[in-house]
């Protein structure tokens, strides 16, 4: 068991020693931005070169152009000259239509008051089955004639039991 121990300690010790590595594997941050400075100017540069040819190439056909233009021209003497052009007046805005005010509408007449606004008596509806202000009547509801209607009871409601 003894030399078991001897053969293990240095397999142990070598454990440790890796785990205690703590030395960064990758580039430092400012390997990195190094790195991306570089390609950055790379990429401006070729940005830039071909924005210039682009720039040069547009000069050189506009400069063709007029040089054809020229050359192709009649000489000055021969040109009619120009007709002045009477500008053509703007046509002046229509005013709005004045807005269209809404006629009143007539008011109902008004029930007969007495006093601060309460109704005067006896200017209810000609209903036999509504009291002063048009409250239903007690003692049930009366017809036409002013007979009590004995088929419903209270409010209009049909009797229970039959109806007779």
């Amino acid at each position: 068991m003894k030399k078991l121990h001897y053969i293990l300690a240095p397999f142990m010790a070598a454990a440790v020693l890796v785990a205690c590595n703590t030395q960064p594997a990758g580039p430092t941050d400012a390997e990195l931005t190094a790195q991306v400075d570089a390609k950055v100017e790379e990429v401006k540069a070729k940005l830039k070169s071909d924005c210039d040819a682009n720039l040069k190439n547009a000069a050189s056909m506009m400069k063709d152009s007029i040089i054809m233009s020229a050359s192709s021209a009649k000489p000055a003497a021969a040109k009619p000259a120009p007709v002045a052009v009477k500008p053509t007046p703007k046509p002046t805005p229509k005013p709005a239509p004045a807005p269209v005010k809404p006629t009143p509408k007539p008011e109902p007449p008004k029930p007969a008051t007495v006093g601060n606004g309460k109704p005067a008596m006896g200017t209810s509806s000609n209903d036999p089955n509504k009291t002063g202000n048009g409250k239903p009547m007690m003692g049930g509801n009366r017809d036409e004639k002013g007979n009590v209607n004995t088929n419903q009871v209270g409010n209009g409601k049909p009797k229970m039991g039959g109806g007779n």
